[in-house]
C-alpha cells in the first residue's frame, strides 16, 4: 500500500470493527458510526466526517441519532428523506443535504450495471417467500419508498461519488446482524442480502476502487482486503 497515496474512510457500526491504521482525506461514517469515529480522529485528528443517516433512523432512533448529535461531525446527509437539520442541537455548525425517496434511488442507480432494473431485482430478495416478497414490493411502491441499499452500502456509494480517491471500508460486512451499540439486533439482515446482490453488479470501475479491512466483507461481496496495521 501505498502510505503517500490519500484514501477516504467508511465506518460502519459492525461490532468489534477496527480502524486502518493511516490518516484519509475524510471519513463518511454510517449512522451511528460517527460516534465510532471518535476513537479514529483522536489519532489522526482534523479529519472532516460526513454523517450519512437514514432519514426515519435519524428521526425515530435515539440510539443512531444521540450518537451523530454528540459526534464532531461537519456534515450531514439525510439518503432518505427531507429532514429539518436545523431543528436539532448538534455538537457543530455542520452543512446538511437531503435525498428524497426519488433521489436516493436515481442516485443509486447510477452505479449499478442494470440500474434501477439492478435495485428493483434486488429489492424483491428483502423478503423470503414469495407471498411476502409481493407485498413488500406493492408496499414499498404504495409509500413510493424503496430503500435498495443499506445506510452502509450508501456511505459506500457516497464516497466513491465525492472524488476519484480509493475507498478503504471498516465495520461493513454486508452479513446482517448488530451494531457495537446493539449486537443482539437482527433488523438488518434482510437488508443486507439486498446489498450482497447488488455489490455483484457494481460497475467494476467502482468495485476496483474499493478497499476492506473487514474478512467478512471481503468474502461477502468479495472486494480486495487491505494488508494494513489496524488499531
Amino acid at each position: 500500500m501505498d502510505q503517500k497515496e490519500k484514501y477516504v474512510l467508511v465506518l460502519g457500526s459492525k461490532p468489534e470493527s477496527r480502524f486502518p491504521d493511516i490518516e484519509v482525506k475524510k471519513i463518511f461514517a454510517a449512522n451511528g458510526a460517527a460516534e465510532k469515529a471518535s476513537l479514529y480522529l483522536k489519532k489522526y485528528p482534523n479529519i472532516k466526517l460526513t454523517s450519512i443517516v437514514g432519514g426515519r433512523e435519524f428521526e425515530k432512533n435515539l440510539d443512531v441519532q444521540n450518537r451523530v448529535l454528540n459526534s464532531d461531525i461537519s456534515e450531514i446527509i439525510s439518503r432518505s428523506g427531507l429532514i429539518k437539520f436545523e431543528n436539532f442541537d448538534f455538537k457543530n455548525k455542520i452543512n446538511s443535504k437531503c435525498f428524497t425517496f426519488q433521489e436516493q434511488i436515481k442516485f443509486q442507480s447510477n452505479f449499478f450495471i442494470f440500474g434501477i432494473l439492478n435495485i428493483m431485482f434486488a429489492e424483491f430478495l428483502y423478503e423470503k417467500n414469495l407471498f411476502m416478497k409481493i407485498k413488500h414490493i406493492i408496499k414499498s411502491l404504495k409509500k413510493g419508498a424503496i430503500n435498495g441499499i443499506s445506510t452502509g452500502f450508501f456511505s459506500i456509494l457516497y464516497a466513491l461519488s465525492e472524488s476519484n480517491n480509493k475507498v478503504i471500508i471498516s465495520g461493513i460486512g454486508m452479513g446482517g446482524g448488530g451494531h457495537f451499540y446493539n449486537e443482539y439486533s437482527n433488523r438488518y439482515s434482510n437488508r443486507a442480502k439486498v446489498d450482497k446482490n447488488l455489490m455483484i453488479y457494481l460497475k467494476k470501475h467502482y468495485k476496483n476502487r474499493l478497499y476492506t479491512v473487514d474478512k467478512e466483507l471481503e468474502k461477502n461481496a468479495n472486494i480486495k482486503y487491505l494488508n494494513i496495521k489496524l488499531f
